[in-house]
């Protein structure tokens, strides 16, 4: 590529690239990601247009900058109730979803199921989903709710009464996904 194109080019992008700086340090999510999208595509067009070891180094530290840029945006969190408050019903919980869930945080669950097999776990829809408050209802019909972070029974008042759970899941599904993880 001819070496002023490339340069305007190459100074197109790092302008780009500092507008997603600048938003990444305003917190501005949504836009940092468009943002990098755009200055992406403008190096994908470049890097086949780049000629000699000068231009190709330049490239280079230019997808090392995009790199640095992804880093950052993933590192930046949604704004507190966002999805919440965009009518978001928030985590939906099915068997593929728990699945996802570590194997040791399952196997606390179960742990706490006991040996009553016919009791069932509800989990938590708010939050991430890493490590989800539950609730095991027994087959005595009592319900103890539980820490998703220690496992152990919560002692919030009406801790049990909470409309933010997910449908029961029996021990057998429990039981099925961890023998499928140890496999």
């Amino acid at each position: 590529m001819e070496p002023d194109k490339f340069r305007e080019s190459r100074q197109e992008i790092n302008r780009m690239c500092r507008n997603v700086y600048a938003l990444i340090d305003k917190k501005a999510l949504e836009e940092s990601k468009e943002g990098y999208e755009k200055v992406h595509e403008r190096l994908d067009i470049l890097k086949p247009q780049a000629e000699g070891e000068i231009q190709k180094r330049s490239v280079k530290n230019l997808g090392l900058k995009l790199k640095n840029l992804s880093t950052l945006i993933r590192k930046l969190k949604p704004k507190a109730g966002a999805s919440r408050k965009a009518g978001s019903p928030g985590i939906v919980w099915n068997e593929e979803r728990l699945a996802e869930l570590a194997t040791p945080f399952l196997e606390k669950v179960c742990q706490n199921m006991g040996t009553d097999e016919a009791s069932a776990v509800c989990l938590g829809t708010t939050g991430k989903g890493i490590r989800p408050n539950y609730q095991i209802q027994f087959s005595d019909k009592s319900i103890t709710s539980f820490s998703g972070s220690s496992h152990k029974p919560s002692q919030k008042p009406n801790a049990g009464k909470t409309k933010n759970i997910s449908p029961p899941f029996s021990r057998a599904v429990i039981q099925n996904i961890l023998a499928q993880k140890n496999a």
